[in-house]
C-alpha cells in the first residue's frame, strides 16, 4: 500500500527530474510493462504541462500521475500562483516516487490516492486534466470494466478496446463544463476499429483544439512499439467553424512555446512539423483519420481507385501454432523420413523472399541453405515415420498449444489454396506485393491475396501497381503505424486499399503494365535502380484512370 516516506534531502541541490532515472533503474522493464507503465519524456510532459499553465489552469487531476512528471511541470510554470493538485495511480511505488518529488518541489497541496481510476467516483471539480494513461492492450486488464463503462457513458465498446479509452470516458465525468484535457496516448485510434467509438465520444462531447502525432519514425516510450499522440481538448460543444489542428512533429522544437504557437493559431513552422486543419464539424468518426497529417495531394487519383475487395478476396496467412515444430528443412525432413506427400512448400518468413516473385528456383535455393520452407501438411492417415514425428511432438507439447488443441487432429493443418499474391504484414520502407509464381503456402507473416480473375496479365498489371510509388502513398491513409516507422496491414484494412481496376483496363494497358512489373522485378531482384520504373508505372496509371 502507499505510505508517505519521509527523507531527508538536500532540496536545493537535487534535480526533481531524477526520480524518473532512479525508478527506472530500480524498477524492471518487466514490471513496468505488467502496469503499463512508460514515463513521459520530460520535454513532452513541459509541453503538456504548458498547455494547461496557459489557459490558467487552478484545480489539477492527474488520474495515472505515475512518477509525477506532469505535476512537476505545472508546479514550475505556475510558481506563485494557487494550484491544486490531485495525483491517483493504483501502483504505491509510483505514489511514494511522486511524492519524493514533491518534497523536492516544495509543493504542498496535493493529494495522492492509491485507486483504480476507472473505479472512483467521479467527481467534476477540475479545470485541468492531464495523463498518460497505463498502456495495456485489451487483454491485460480486466474486462468487466469495459462493460461497465460502456453501460454508464452510453458509448458501445468493442471487445477489442484498448484501456486509454476509458481514460478519456472516465476524465469527462471528473472535468468541469470548460475544462481543459491534454492527453498523450498510442495513435491506433485513428485507424483501429475500437478507436471509431473514441472518435465518435471526442467529437460529441468536446472542442478539439490539436491532434499533435510525433513523427513514426521516432519511438518515444523505451520498450514499447507504439507511436505516440497527443491530444488537447476542451469539455464544450464545438462551434460551427471550429478548425482542428492535425500537428506531424518531425522535430521536437527546444521549446514549448513553438508547438503552443502552432495550436493556437496554425503558424507554420517547416523546421519541426508540418500542419493541416480540418473543420470539426466535418470530421467523420467511420475514416481513418490518419490522412488528415499528410499532404492530400493524391485526391483526384484516389476518388478514380476501387477498394482492393472488388477484385480480390485477402485473408490472413496460415497460423501454425509453433512454426518451429510444424515447418522442416529438408535436412529434418529427411533425418524423420517423413515422405513427400505430407509435406507442402511454404513461406514463412519474410526475409525467405526479397523481392516480388517467388520462383521455383527460389524455393530450391532455399531448400539448398537449411532453411525451414516445408509445411507439415498431413490430410490421410499417417505414416509410420509421420507418426514417429508426431508422437516427438506430443513429448514436446505441441499438441497442448492453443492452436493446435483446437485442431483435430492436433496435428492437422488448416486448409488453404495457395495465394496469386502475397503481402507482408509488416514492413518498414514500403509494403511487398509478391507473385507467388511457385504456389508456395505462406504464414502469418504474409496475407494471402486472391484476384477474382484467373489471368496471368492483369495479375501481373496489379502487382505493378501495389509495388509503386504512387501505392506506396495511397498507403498511408489505410495502414496501421506503429513505433520506429514500422507499418502494418490487417486483411480488412487491405480490403479497403483503393487500387487500379484492371479488370477495366484496355488489353495493351494490362500488357503495358505487366511489361513493367516484369522490369521491377529484375531491377528488384539485382538491387538496381527502381525509380525510373516506378515513375513510367505512375504515369501509366494516372494516364488510365484518367481516361
Amino acid at each position: 500500500m502507499f505510505q508517505r516516506i519521509e527523507i531527508e534531502l538536500a532540496k536545493e541541490t537535487i534535480d526533481p527530474h531524477l526520480i524518473d532515472q532512479v525508478f527506472e533503474r530500480i524498477s524492471p522493464l518487466t514490471y513496468r510493462k505488467r502496469f503499463g507503465q512508460f514515463l513521459t519524456p520530460p520535454e513532452v510532459a513541459e509541453f503538456m504541462a504548458s498547455w494547461g499553465v496557459s489557459k490558467g489552469c487552478r484545480s489539477v487531476l492527474d488520474p495515472a500521475v505515475g512518477t509525477g512528471v506532469f505535476l512537476d511541470g505545472i508546479a514550475r510554470l505556475s510558481a506563485g500562483s494557487k494550484v491544486r493538485f490531485r495525483g491517483i495511480d493504483i501502483d504505491p511505488l509510483m505514489l511514494n516516487a511522486s511524492y519524493i518529488r514533491t518534497q523536492l518541489l516544495h509543493v504542498d497541496t496535493i493529494e495522492l490516492t492509491q485507486a483504480d481510476f476507472l473505479r472512483v467516483t467521479p467527481i467534476g471539480e477540475y479545470d485541468f486534466i492531464i495523463c498518460n494513461p497505463p498502456y495495456l492492450n485489451f487483454h491485460d486488464f480486466d474486462r468487466d470494466i469495459v462493460t461497465t463503462m460502456a453501460t454508464q457513458a452510453g458509448v458501445p465498446l468493442s471487445r477489442l478496446t484498448n484501456i486509454y479509452p476509458l481514460f478519456f470516458i472516465q476524465s469527462f465525468a471528473f472535468a468541469q463544463d470548460g475544462a481543459t484535457m491534454a492527453f498523450i496516448t498510442p495513435s491506433e485510434f485513428f485507424y483501429t476499429g475500437y478507436g471509431k467509438q473514441l472518435r465518435k465520444f471526442l467529437l460529441r462531447n468536446f472542442t478539439i483544439d490539436a491532434f499533435i502525432l510525433v513523427d513514426f519514425e521516432r519511438t518515444l516510450f523505451e520498450g514499447v512499439l507504439t507511436t505516440a499522440t497527443i491530444t488537447l481538448l476542451r469539455k464544450q460543444k464545438a462551434p460551427e467553424d471550429h478548425m482542428v489542428k492535425f500537428i506531424r512533429v518531425f522535430n521536437w522544437p527546444p521549446e514549448s512555446d513553438v508547438l503552443l504557437e502552432a495550436v493556437r493559431s496554425a503558424t507554420p513552422n517547416p523546421a519541426f512539423y508540418k500542419i493541416t486543419e480540418a473543420n470539426q464539424s466535418a470530421l467523420d468518426p467511420t475514416e481513418k483519420w490518419l490522412k488528415y497529417f499528410e499532404e492530400n495531394h493524391l485526391g483526384g487519383v484516389v476518388d478514380r481507385l476501387i477498394p482492393l475487395s472488388r477484385i480480390a478476396r485477402v485473408h490472413r496467412g496460415i497460423a501454425t501454432g509453433d512454426n518451429s515444430y510444424f515447418t522442416l528443412s529438408d535436412i529434418e525432413a529427411t533425418k524423420w523420413g517423413i515422405e513427400k506427400r505430407f509435406l507442402r512448400p511454404v513461406l514463412a518468413r519474410t526475409h525467405q523472399c526479397p523481392t516480388i516473385e517467388f520462383t521455383r528456383q527460389d524455393h530450391e535455393a532455399l531448400v539448398k541453405r537449411g532453411e525451414k520452407v516445408l509445411l507439415l501438411y498431413c490430410s490421410e492417415a499417417p505414416s509410420r515415420n509421420l507418426g514417429a514425428y508426431i508422437r516427438h511432438g506430443e513429448r514436446q507439447g505441441v499438441n497442448k498449444r492453443y492452436i493446435p488443441s483446437h485442431r483435430t487432429p492436433w496435428y492437422s493443418m488448416e486448409r488453404r489454396e495457395p495465394a496469386p499474391i502475397l503481402a507482408t504484414v509488416f514492413s518498414r520502407r514500403r509494403m511487398r506485393f509478391i507473385l507467388n509464381s511457385f504456389k508456395a503456402l505462406n504464414l502469418a507473416a504474409y496475407h494471402c491475396i486472391y484476384p477474382t480473375f484467373d489471368d496471368l496479365g492483369k495479375t501481373k498489371a496489379l502487382l505493378a501497381y501495389l509495388n509503386s510509388d504512387l501505392c506506396k502513398q495511397v498507403q498511408v491513409v489505410s495502414r496501421r503505424e506503429y513505433g520506429g516507422g514500422l507499418h502494418k496491414f490487417e486483411p480488412k484494412d487491405l480490403e479497403q486499399l483503393p487500387v487500379l481496376d484492371v479488370t477495366a483496363l484496355e488489353k495493351e494497358h494490362v500488357d503495358s503494365l505487366a511489361s513493367l512489373f516484369d522490369r521491377l522485378e529484375s531491377e528488384m531482384r539485382r538491387g538496381g535502380d527502381v525509380l525510373e520504373i516506378e515513375g513510367k508505372i505512375t504515369g501509366l496509371v494516372t494516364r488510365c484512370i484518367g481516361r
